[in-house]
């Protein structure tokens, strides 16, 4: 994986503020943006550091690898091959020793070399799950706070709603019992007065009772508006906080996706096994009896 160099995209922060009697001094301000433009060098150094690290280290795992397999081809080469000593010379038999020092010394590098990159990908994975198990944890905490506003909210607008719903109730049975009893007393003062009286009086009440069934209704319906807008409210919070899971759920998805994706390269063959070619003892010439 190469390093991405982005330093050169580092687009300096804009510094042209408005001058005004009333409002910060132009040279804190250019020095804080100075300040935070290096911070954000050094941040992105570092990144590329961090990278660099990672791509030699991959590099040199695949070297060893390649180094381990060339030794291992050449051991096995060996090893299908013995060698008699008889038929060597001292010359020959010092080579011998020589190439398995060689042999043996090169393998205890590569060991001692694939120890290293093991120890290295072991601490690697583990800040990469101790990375994941953060972000689970981060993750599962902002579900349960999202799941405790919705039902919060939830809450809050049905005791609204009902504390309306009850309001409206009380009101229209208020009116309807004042406008019962209020017939009930014009229809009182209706039979003992005149018939002109009495038609006029029960005009008026039936305009009162019309009056108040419209503002029984109108109260009905503002009741209702008022409800109807605190629940499409808590709706569109809702959503919103689903919307919110559903991200934190896909982001809980991609780390996840992206450890197992690292488990394999982390992976480190072990060295193979260490196999010494000992030389046969040289035997003795045959004495030959005397004439």
């Amino acid at each position: 994986m190469a390093g991405v160099d982005s330093r050169e995209d580092l687009v300096p922060l804009s510094t042209d503020f408005d001058r005004s009697w009333r409002g910060y001094d132009a040279r804190q301000v250019r020095e804080y943006v100075q300040r935070v433009e290096a911070d954000l060098r050094m941040v992105i150094a570092d990144r590329d550091a961090a990278a660099a690290s990672a791509e030699n280290l991959a590099r040199r795992l695949e070297d060893l690898r390649s180094e381990n397999d060339r030794l291992r081809a050449k051991i096995d080469r060996i090893s299908r091959t013995p060698i008699e000593a008889d038929g060597l010379s001292e010359r020959l038999l010092r080579m011998v020793e020589l190439a398995e020092d060689e042999a043996t010394e090169i393998t205890e590098r590569a060991r001692a070399a694939a120890e290293r990159s093991w120890a290295a990908a072991e601490q690697a994975a583990q800040r990469l799950r101790e990375r994941h198990e953060h972000l689970v944890a981060e993750v599962d905490a902002r579900r349960k706070q999202a799941t405790a506003e919705h039902e919060e909210l939830m809450r809050r607008t049905r005791a609204q709603v009902a504390a309306l719903t009850s309001e409206a109730a009380e009101t229209r049975h208020r009116l309807d019992e004042h406008a019962a009893r209020r017939r009930h007393d014009v229809e009182k003062d209706f039979e003992e007065a005149m018939g002109v009286r009495r038609a006029a009086a029960i005009a008026a009440v039936e305009e009162q009772e019309k009056k108040a069934a419209a503002r029984c209704e109108r109260l009905v319906a503002e009741a209702e508006e008022k409800a109807r807008q605190l629940l499409d409210q808590a709706q569109r919070k809702a959503d919103a906080l689903d919307a919110l899971r559903r991200r934190t759920t896909d982001q809980l998805h991609a780390t996840q996706q992206l450890l197992a994706d690292a488990t394999p390269l982390l992976q480190v063959e072990p060295p193979p096994p260490r196999i010494e070619i000992v030389p046969e003892p040289r035997k003795q010439p045959a004495v030959q009896p005397a004439g």
